[in-house]
């Protein structure tokens, strides 16, 4: 039979979701001040809060942990520009991130992400090799 708790090291633990609706129902349960669960707790206020408003749209399933991981990431080097990094150091194996990006410069493309961008290109693909 599988219960909602995990074993950890001999003792039964809760699971988040069950810690957050215990936390969240103890102001009424035990006659005490949203302040003083969440010292008891260790949490602040305002987080109390946020699982509370949780709670009360989506119900116990607004309590499961949830990915901090960004949806997007606007910042990222458009693939591309990447393949284009790719191609050039498998056309010259000898050149580096530096003369990769005066390459790109030289060439024109628009958005030529800097040394250190092309560097990591590099690195995340395979293409350095140890001196």
């Amino acid at each position: 039979m599988t219960t909602s708790t995990e074993r950890t090291a001999g003792r039964a633990q809760a699971a988040p979701s069950e810690q957050w609706l215990d936390i969240l129902l103890a102001p009424d349960r035990e006659r005490l001040t949203v302040a003083e669960v969440c010292r008891r707790h260790g949490i602040s206020r305002k987080t109390f809060y946020v699982y509370l408003a949780r709670y009360r749209t989506e119900g116990p399933a607004g309590l499961a942990p949830r990915s901090r991981r960004p949806r997007n990431s606007p910042a990222r080097t458009a693939g591309e520009i990447e393949a284009l990094v790719v191609r050039i150091r498998d056309e010259r194996p000898r050149w580096g991130a530096r003369r990769i990006h005066n390459e790109l410069v030289r060439r024109g493309v628009a958005g030529v992400p800097a040394v250190s961008t092309v560097h990591a290109i590099l690195r995340r693909t395979g293409r350095l090799t140890e001196a």
